[in-house]
């Protein structure tokens, strides 16, 4: 996987991968899904239909294929979003920025109690 460059001074990296969101508001506890767009030691970007507000507290949990076997990590990432994006065009590709300082691994997501859906990582 290459590295990709932008107008920032972390390395981000392109991978396209499954994540489970989660975060919590006036109107209760809200679970959501998507696909990564690139990650880095700092954040991760992810496209989703449903975005949660920008400033909001949120858990994701990305399920990142392993690269010798059929196996997966799971990554939990606990961070803010940072800022939302609206796609106008045809593709309606919404997406947000996350910032964190905290990420857990999980060597092998299968054997993880909460790697499946409806996992809450929201208080």
């Amino acid at each position: 996987m290459e590295p990709t460059r932008r107008a920032r001074k972390d390395i981000r990296y392109p991978l396209e991968a499954p994540v489970s969101f989660s975060w919590k508001d006036v109107h209760g506890v809200h679970h959501c899904e998507g696909r990564t767009y690139d990650i880095s030691d700092k954040g991760a970007f992810v496209f989703s239909s449903v975005c949660p507000p920008p400033h909001t507290k949120v858990v994701l949990k990305i399920s990142i294929p392993a690269a010798l076997d059929s196996s997966r990590v799971l990554m939990e990432v606990e961070g803010q979003v940072l800022r939302v994006e609206e796609s106008g065009g045809s593709d309606r590709r919404n997406g947000f920025a996350v910032s964190s300082n905290q990420a857990i691994l999980h060597q092998n997501a299968r054997d993880h109690r909460e790697a499946g859906p409806g996992w809450s990582g929201v208080n």
